[in-house]
């Protein structure tokens, strides 16, 4: 039998030609970064390659003494140029890459490569092309691209009301983060703090780039800290924040610090609810395993030192062998454990900011300030998540704007391919772990970020693959579509969410939560706590994202046609409920789970936002849900039983504060019936409802409530008591602290009964004014109240 060459398919060219010819990598931009490193952007073209690939110039025999004949000669292995575009159109200048690329490859190819026709004629798979026919082809196929672009274009303008938009639409802050460009260049100043992050632009670069062309500018250049001498350095290597009053300002009383450091069993304790809980909540670290191992050891070589700290005899501050930069970062791990942990809610609370202040310290000793790293980075977002868990939002966004900074400054913010695959997946991990937290304060106080300037890919793993994206995958992506809304709301003009727009996003989504891991999907494929708290935040987060799209539909300033404000408004009542669905699932699975802050702030929000609105209180699961979500934050600022106001906990302290208002709001609507008809008379009727209409009919005095002033009176300067006390009732089962239905009736429960409507609260205009009570709990569903302000419950 005889045997038959196999035939290779042959591979199309994605580079353009110089960096094929040069071997190196191509961003397939037009022009691309190394042609215009190069200063030739011109030559920058896509399209067949080099002659020296064709097959004819060196399979085929040649005859030294024949002539060149006037065909083209093709084979099979030479596909067409529009084979091997960019993916955008090319500019007009690239245009002229045809006709050049034409001459240059056939002509010269063939006149050099002396072709022989009769064996081209017996090879298989053979094109013959007189040089007409393929002027012809090229320049039907440079006017097919130009007809292609304008439609492109005309499909832009209509698809885009506004330019801004449209170039918002179009701009990947990723895709540019992968330029050459983009990645700029990495530096280490005198102080020998790392590599420091300067992009492409910077004036620094210009004028290394002057050095690499001329050997007289680079004698002339200094040799030491380029940096520094442009006044960009840190030149100070002391930390620069010094507390003049103590005995010694300049040194740190490392033993005391290290004392804190509670027994084996406490750090082994402390450190197992972070890896189960915390680690799984809000997942910075790349390796947790990796940094158990190395707490182990230190723990051992504390056993070995007798439990004491001495001075290392050679000047190394390495407590226990450790360096203060993991100290530190094992405090903050300890605080955060301890938060989660069932010790009582004031102990943890005090062992917890013990720990932070002790992560801090140590961050102090290596000067974090000037000496920006990986770890110091980690210990920042970790102390920042430990602060909000303590109700400290403010502090914790302060904190977590100058970690932004640092991140920039090491670079994180694009790809490089300095650092080898393991290094650029903590990067991107730490990256994405701030962009997270980061996230959630500029949807929550609506702010700007520097988080949607620019981002580098998401981490994914290397066995990753739709239908298979982990928990932390897809809330990078959940994350970065996050930042994309809240860019594209930065353009004049689109400060509302338009209905494509918010149907393009919400499909986006779908897509995300489609490709994940089935224990993300459904319940039944959970076996682990951690995979249900995965499950449940995932939800949260993405009902939350998708809440805050439509909550457009709510504003009745926003220009849209009452059919589609109907459909996003349902879509939104939706996701509210869908979010406080998930927190009070998630509180059933695991308590400790729920006193997360993010989530913590967005189920009460989206509490708020669906009894303020009058389709949200006719909705069916409304009032159900308020319940379960009452009974979960009493859990929590019940935790330690009966405590007086005083003795609680900073976050047991905010819960109370939300509980009371989430319970006013929601008696406010509860108690709201539409007055009975009035008697047959010459009386004017009622005016007409609005969507929010007041309590009492104009033409009627207020009657007198049958609570206490202090209870139906939120804005009133007297204290404000709640009907039922949760505070003054001893031990009272969870199950009981919903109130009773005369203070709290349901609409069912009210509906024609004498008895009920006449033992109904009907507070009067001015006690329940709604716009009131809102502005009064502003601060209460998103941070808590300032310094010296106290919660009465």
């Amino acid at each position: 039998m005889p045997a038959y060459p196999i035939r290779r398919r042959p591979r199309e060219c994605k580079t353009c030609l110089p960096c094929r010819a040069s071997k190196v990598r191509c961003d397939r931009n037009v022009p691309c970064g190394n042609c215009v490193k190069r200063g030739q952007p011109n030559s920058c073209t896509y399209g067949v390659p080099p002659p020296s690939l064709v097959t004819t110039t060196t399979t085929l025999p040649t005859r030294p003494n024949t002539t060149t004949t006037t065909t083209a000669t093709v084979t099979s292995s030479v596909s067409f140029p529009h084979a091997h575009l960019p993916p955008h159109p090319p500019p007009p200048s690239a245009q002229s890459y045809y006709s050049s690329a034409r001459s240059s490859l056939f002509l010269d190819g063939v006149s050099s490569a002396a072709v022989d026709p009769d064996t081209l004629h017996d090879t298989p798979d053979t094109v013959n092309l007189a040089q007409g026919e393929w002027d012809e082809i090229c320049s039907k196929m440079v006017a097919m691209e130009q007809i292609l672009a304008s439609l492109q274009s005309l499909f832009d303008s209509h698809s885009r009301r506004d330019g801004m938009s449209s170039a918002a639409a179009a701009w990947d802050p990723r895709k540019d983060s992968r330029s050459p460009q983009a990645e700029g260049v990495y530096g280490a100043n005198v102080l020998n703090t790392g590599a420091v992050h300067l992009g492409s632009r910077a004036a620094l670069v210009d004028i290394l780039n002057s050095a690499k062309t001329s050997e007289a500018i680079a004698q002339v250049l200094p040799k030491d800290d380029l940096l520094a001498d442009l006044a960009l350095g840190n030149e100070a290597a002391s930390y620069p924040f010094v507390d003049l009053w103590s005995s010694d300002p300049l040194g740190f009383n490392l033993a005391a610090v290290v004392a804190v450091l509670p027994d084996d069993h406490k750090c082994r304790r402390f450190f197992g609810f972070y890896k189960d809980i915390g680690a799984v909540l809000y997942p910075v670290l790349y390796d947790v395993p990796a940094v158990e191992l190395s707490m182990n050891r230190l723990l051992h070589n504390r056993m070995m030192a007798g439990g004491v700290y001495k001075p290392d005899a050679t000047g190394l501050v390495k407590p226990f062998g450790m360096n203060l930069a993991f100290l530190s970062l094992l405090f903050a791990l300890l605080a955060s454990g301890c938060q989660l942990s069932d010790l009582p809610g004031s102990e943890r609370e005090l062992t917890s900011w013990v720990y932070i202040s002790c992560s801090y310290q140590c961050l102090r000793m290596i000067n974090y300030v000037s000496n920006p790293s990986m770890e110091v980075i980690q210990v920042l977002l970790i102390i920042s998540n430990v602060l909000s868990y303590n109700m400290n939002a403010g502090a914790s966004y302060t904190l977590l704007g100058m970690t932004e900074r640092m991140c920039m400054v090491l670079g994180l913010h694009v790809d490089s391919t300095k650092f080898s695959r393991t290094e650029q997946d903590i990067r991107r991990r730490v990256w994405w772990a701030m962009a997270f937290q980061n996230s959630h304060f500029s949807l929550a106080y609506d702010r700007p970020s520097i988080t949607m300037v620019s981002q580098p890919e998401i981490p994914y793993d290397r066995k990753s693959m739709p239908g298979c994206r982990s928990y932390f995958e897809t809330l990078c992506r959940v994350v970065s579509l996050a930042l994309e809304v809240m860019r594209s709301r930065m353009h004049p003009g689109h400060f509302h969410t338009r209905y494509h727009e918010i149907r393009e996003y919400k499909q986006r989504l779908q897509r995300i939560l489609a490709e994940t891991t089935p224990h993300l999907r459904s319940r039944e494929h959970c076996t682990t706590l951690a995979e249900h708290i995965e499950r449940m935040e995932l939800r949260l987060h993405s009902s939350y994202l998708v809440s805050v799209l439509c909550r457009v539909s709510l504003d009745p300033s926003a220009h849209m046609d009452e059919q589609r404000r109907a459909l996003i408004r349902e879509e939104c009542l939706a996701s509210l409920v869908g979010t406080i669905e998930a927190f009070v699932e998630l509180h059933s699975i695991s308590s400790h789970s729920s006193r997360s802050w993010i989530s913590l702030q967005r189920t009460i929000a989206s509490a708020f936002l669906l009894v303020a609105t009058e389709q949200g209180q006719n909705h069916p699961q409304t009032w159900a849900l308020i319940d379960k979500l009452e009974r979960v934050l009493a859990d929590h600022v019940h935790a330690d039983g009966e405590a007086h106001h005083n003795n609680r906990t900073d976050s047991a302290k905010h819960l109370a504060s939300s509980l009371r208002s989430l319970r006013e709001v929601s008696a406010a609507f509860r108690a709201r019936k539409p007055p009975p008809p009035p008697p047959q008379h010459s009386t004017p009727p009622h005016p007409p409802q609005h969507s929010t209409p007041p309590l009492h009919p104009p033409h009627t005095a207020p009657q007198p409530s049958l609570l206490p002033q202090s209870v139906v009176s939120p804005v009133s300067s007297a204290p404000l008591v709640p009907p039922v006390s949760i505070s003054s009732v001893p031990s009272v089962p969870t199950t009981m602290f919903s109130p009773p239905s005369v203070l709290f009736p349901s609409p069912a429960a009210t509906d024609g009964s004498p008895a009920t409507t006449t033992a109904m609260v009907q507070p009067s205009i001015g006690e329940w004014e709604m716009r009131s009570i809102l502005d009064q709990v502003s601060d209460v569903m998103r941070f808590p109240p300032i310094p010296g302000k106290t919660s009465p419950v």
